[in-house]
């Protein structure tokens, strides 16, 4: 018998332990469930191999998603693989249900890469497969068809992996499939499918995506659709679907809520469709297609409906009229770029007013929009988004846009809004962002204006003539992010409220009226901001010396009056603008501003040489320092900026031969080292810059050949390589410069990020002039194509290939040496405006094709050896009386313009023999004009020679007419001693004597029909001085000198 103290002792105790391990155990479940399984059950050890093979398939984890898959835990005891990450088992069988494999990153650095193993297979009880947005698609990219035979699968998702190929149909047996995601990204490689009926065998399917699966040939896509009356939601954006208005006599979609046909090709009236018969969708989005007409009004239940980016040409959606009014459920109305016209305040009347308004989200923007906004916008109080940009609305913003309490967004810009913002948008205490840029408004910005608007974090009131009037003190009851003011008055002073604004990423206060120094919490107050603009003010002083604690990315401070050094940069610096200024010193050294991309100091006084410490800048794409004072040779470590696409670095001193390291520069886009001093022959290998599009080598010392393989650069458009040395022939094969034919340019051609380029200027000597075109993304947009070769040593004949360059804008070959004709199919280069072929020694006539250059306005033609008739045509006609000296300096030209008609036999010679001779006809009129000469002397010599009392006389007569000029000149010199009147007349004689004889001596240069009267006043003006002389001594002079 025991004692019952001790059965209560043994009691407590028992009771103690399991205390203890009770809450042991619950954790332990708790721990099982955080694995990612909720069962008790173990999995099975065959699945457990299975997904140990699916692991053995999958080459690379950067996010270590299988890292918990292994098959011990390193004590030689098995692992459950229900713990696993992204594996879930059943709760009483411990199967295998479901595999979350999918990426959530937004890159590929998050995700799986290898292949799907057909280990899956094991699983028969999987339901749940998610293995979107990973690099599965394996050594065949294509769908694996075993994935059909995973039968109990419920929901597959492969969205976002790249493969191609035939969608299997193998996946129509998985019948109790509820969710199939099969789209694609859409980046070059597509799956396709020609047949989807066996689609049909998916009898329980609710959601169904097959994005950018090219279904072009399927036909009979809605009849497909429709034999699924469990359909929930459709997704068939970008499958290059043909039409949507077949005729479905039955419609069984009566569950369909979602349906997305966006970005395919539909090209018929919009009502004709056959969806708007499901009167059960609630979203709808046929954006990105060609539909017009009408909008049906059909769908009540509609709460979102996009429709944006249709219309075609001529084609468009019609006036909506009373088609919106009845869509009491509709949330969300996107209609952007998609109407060719209409006036906003009939479009507002047409929206739905039913009682409560639902509408949340509204996009009316870039259309044709015209007239006011109505005063009584403010009723639609449920919108949350309104953009109604780029658009050509006109008046005042209304006040009654304070009466939208729930508004998180209002965009209005780029329109013509005028008046003052009104100060009731500083009671929209939701808003966040606030975009007015682009408008005619003025007037003042106070603190009214953001009096409530506690929540706003973006504005941008850039480009309009308001003026923000706010105190230095002011403290803003919002912290901005994003506060854009370009070309708003805020100066004279450097505006102090911005100080508070520390959480400003991106600020833009460029030509705002400021005449200051950067003020000393510059560096503080801005510390977080990525974006700064305070270009086209008039900042003067330094830069800060504390720059390089920033957190900048882009930096613009050109046009304005900055002095000193540039300090050290930001190390986050992307773009650095400070063009424009007067810096000073050396280039900032590449410490602490590795990432740099656009590095933009033109226009400064920078001086020095470019050491090799600026070589640091290893990923610079553009860099510009021309118009400065540097000097010296370029460092070869340049080369290591292999993402190099410009370089620009003329009118500085720079010197050497031709940069080697520019071989590198594969990516090269533009290259201007014009106006250096830079020496040597240009490189073979230019030629293999096969991107290059701009190319400036002009005023250097440049000499020996142009490169044959220049004319590999097929991209080129711009080519000016005047003012050098350069001799030599013109290349041949200049036709290989595609880019300058009316061919298409090749895609290899297109930048598609030339916007971020705009810094880099460009001018051409085009029309007898400098003219400068602006940005470099101006000349790349227009397409401006130019050849500028004058002012070199260049010889030899124009090739007849360059009349192939039909979209040449300018051509200049003036002052070289070449000989030869005109290219007779001149007149093919249909685009020409600028033609210089001034100062050469190109012979023959003028082709008559040049008149049929249209759109020619500048045409130099001056000192050549051209000849015969000039072409007729009133094209020529006015570019002669713009540039009356375009034929000067051709000895032989006749015709209409000029004053020397042609004769009928030169006429008819030059119009039939002209061209036939290659203009080699002048060569062989010289030719026998100096035979001619040599006959005649030799010939009168001969006579002299052989006739004794000839040669006799001859040499008598000189002595006789110095004694004749003997006497007239010492009476001559006896009457000026008696007479001052005689005297007077002698002296005044020399003077008319010297006119005279310069006048008469013109006749050796004046050939042309139109000097001549000059040479007969010459004669004239001889003869009264002859006959004045003689008369003053008696003699008698009868005979007249004719001219």
């Amino acid at each position: 018998m025991h004692h019952p103290a001790a059965m209560s002792v043994l009691l407590l105790i028992t009771c103690f332990f399991l205390s203890l391990l009770l809450p042991t155990h619950a954790q332990h479940q708790t721990q099982r469930a955080a694995g990612g399984n909720t069962a008790s059950a173990s999995c099975l050890p065959h699945e457990r191999d299975a997904l140990l093979a699916f692991k053995h398939g999958i080459t690379s984890d950067p996010a270590g998603l299988l890292d918990s898959w292994r098959r011990d835990d390193g004590g030689h005891r098995e692992q459950d693989c229900c713990r696993w990450r992204g594996v879930r088992c059943s709760n009483q069988t411990g199967r295998v249900h479901e595999l979350r494999l999918g990426s959530t990153g937004s890159s590929s650095s998050t995700a799986l890469v290898g292949q799907i193993s057909p280990s899956l297979l094991t699983l028969q009880h999987l339901e749940h497969l998610d293995l979107s947005h990973n690099e599965l698609e394996g050594p065949t990219g294509h769908i694996p068809e075993f994935m059909g035979s995973l039968k109990s699968l419920k929901y597959l998702d492969l969205a976002a992996i790249q493969f191609s190929g035939e969608v299997p149909p193998q996946l129509g047996n998985l019948s109790k499939l509820q969710y199939l995601d099969l789209s694609s990204m859409g980046q070059g490689l597509y799956t396709k499918s020609t047949d989807l009926s066996w689609l049909a065998r998916l009898p329980s399917i609710q959601h169904l995506c097959l994005n950018n699966v090219n279904l072009t040939t399927v036909m009979d896509w809605p009849r497909v659709m429709n034999m699924i009356p469990s359909l929930k939601v459709l997704h068939l954006s970008g499958c290059s679907l043909a039409s949507a208005n077949q005729l479905l006599p039955r419609l069984n979609l009566t569950n369909l809520e979602e349906l997305d046909v966006s970005s395919n090709s539909f090209d018929h009236p919009m009502s004709a469709s056959w969806f708007w018969n499901v009167t059960s969708l609630k979203y709808l989005d046929i954006s990105s297609n060609r539909f017009y007409g009408q909008i049906p009004h059909k769908l009540t239940s509609l709460q979102v409906l996009d429709l944006s980016f249709n219309g075609d040409g001529d084609k468009n959606m019609g006036i909506m009229a009373t088609d919106l009014k009845n869509l009491c459920s509709l949330e969300v109305l996107n209609i952007r770029s998609a109407l060719l016209y209409g006036d906003i305040t009939e479009m507002f009347k047409n929206l739905s007013h039913c009682s409560p308004n639902e509408l949340k989200e509204l996009d009316l923007g870039s259309n044709q929009l015209t007239g006011t906004l109505p005063k009584w916008i403010g009723q639609l109080t449920s919108l949350v988004n309104l953009d109604l940009s780029s658009n050509n609305i006109t008046g005042p913003l209304p006040a009654s846009v304070g009466r939208f309490t729930d508004l998180k967004f209002l965009d209005l810009s780029y329109n013509h809004l005028t008046g003052n913002v009104p100060h009731e948008i500083g009671v929209l205490t939701n808003l966040t962002e606030l975009l007015l840029n682009n408008n005619d408004l003025d007037g003042m910005i106070t603190k009214e204006h953001f009096a409530n608007a506690r929540s706003l974090q973006e504005i941008d009131l850039s480009y309009n003539a308001v003026n923000i009037d706010l105190s230095s003190e002011w403290q803003p009851p919002s912290k901005l992010s994003v506060a854009r003011f370009a070309d708003c008055q805020m100066g004279p002073l450097f505006p102090g409220w911005l100080q508070w604004q520390v959480r400003l990423t991106d600020l833009d206060i460029s030509g705002a009226g400021i005449v200051d120094k950067l003020p000393k919490w510059f560096s503080n107050a801005f510390s977080n901001v990525e974006r700064l603009n305070i270009s086209n003010n008039q900042l003067i002083g330094g830069l800060p010396a504390s720059l390089s604690s920033m957190s900048l990315f882009e930096l613009h401070l050109s046009s304005s009056q900055l002095t000193g050094k540039i300090p050290a940069l930001p190390p986050n610096i992307s773009i650095l603008d400070l063009s424009n200024n007067s810096l000073s010193g050396p280039l900032p050294s590449g410490s602490g501003a590795m990432g740099a991309i656009e590095l933009s100091l033109f226009s400064n006084k920078l001086s020095g040489q470019i050491h090799e410490s600026f070589c640091k800048y290893q990923g610079l794409a553009v860099l510009d320092l021309s118009n400065n004072f540097f000097e010296g040779e370029l460092p070869p470590c340049l080369g290591v900026m292999e993402d190099m696409e410009f370089i620009a670095l003329s009118n500085n001193s720079l010197s050497g031969e031709f940069p080697s390291f520019l071989e590198n520069f594969t990516s090269m886009l533009f290259l201007d080292l014009s106006k250096n001093k830079f020496t040597g022959r240009l490189p073979v290998w230019i030629g293999n810059l096969v991107l290059l599009r701009i190319l400036r080598l002009s005023h250097n010392k440049f000499l020996g050949n142009i490169p044959i393989n220049i004319t590999n650069l097929a991209c080129l458009q711009y080519m000016d390589l005047s003012n050098n040395e350069i001799s030599g022939f013109l290349p041949s094969y200049l036709s290989n410069l595609t880019a300058m034919r009316k061919t298409n340019m090749t895609r290899m051609c297109y930048v598609d990020d030339i916007e971020n380029f705009h810094l880099i200027s460009l001018s051409a000597v085009l029309k007898g002039q400098e003219l400068n075109y602006g940005s470099i993304s101006r000349v790349f947009d227009t397409k401006m194509m130019s050849i500028d070769l004058s002012s070199n040593n260049l010889t030899g004949e124009i090739p007849e290939e360059i009349v192939a360059l039909n979209v040449l804008v300018n051509l200049n070959l003036s002052r070289n040496h070449f000989i030869g004709v005109v290219p007779n199919k001149i007149g093919e280069m249909q685009s020409l405006e600028s033609l210089d072929l001034s100062r050469n020694k190109i012979s023959g006539e003028i082709p008559a094709t040049l008149s049929n250059l249209t759109f020619l306005s500048y045409l130099d033609l001056s000192y050549n050896k051209l000849t015969g008739r000039i072409p007729s045509g009133t094209q020529l006609d006015s570019l002669y009386a713009a540039n009356p000296f375009m034929y000067i300096g051709n000895i032989g030209l006749c015709g209409h313009p000029l004053q020397n008609n042609c004769s009928r036999d030169d006429a008819s010679k030059q119009g039939h023999q002209g061209r036939t001779k290659e203009g080699h006809g002048i060569e062989f009129f010289y030719l026998g004009l100096g035979c001619g000469l040599v006959a005649g002397t030799w010939m009168a010599f001969g006579v002299l020679l052989f006739k004794r009392s000839w040669r006799i006389a001859f040499f008598q007569l000189p002595d006789k007419l110095y004694d004749k000029v003997y006497v007239l000149v010492a009476t001559w010199a006896r009457r000026t001693q008696t007479d001052y009147h005689e005297a007077d007349a002698i002296v005044v004689a020399p003077t008319k004597f010297s006119q005279g004889n310069f006048q008469i001596g013109q006749w050796s240069i004046l050939h042309k029909e139109e000097q001549r009267p000059l040479f007969k006043m010459g004669c004239r003006s001889w003869e009264t001085l002859i006959m004045a002389i003689f008369a003053k001594v008696g003699w008698n002079f009868r005979n007249r000198i004719e001219a």
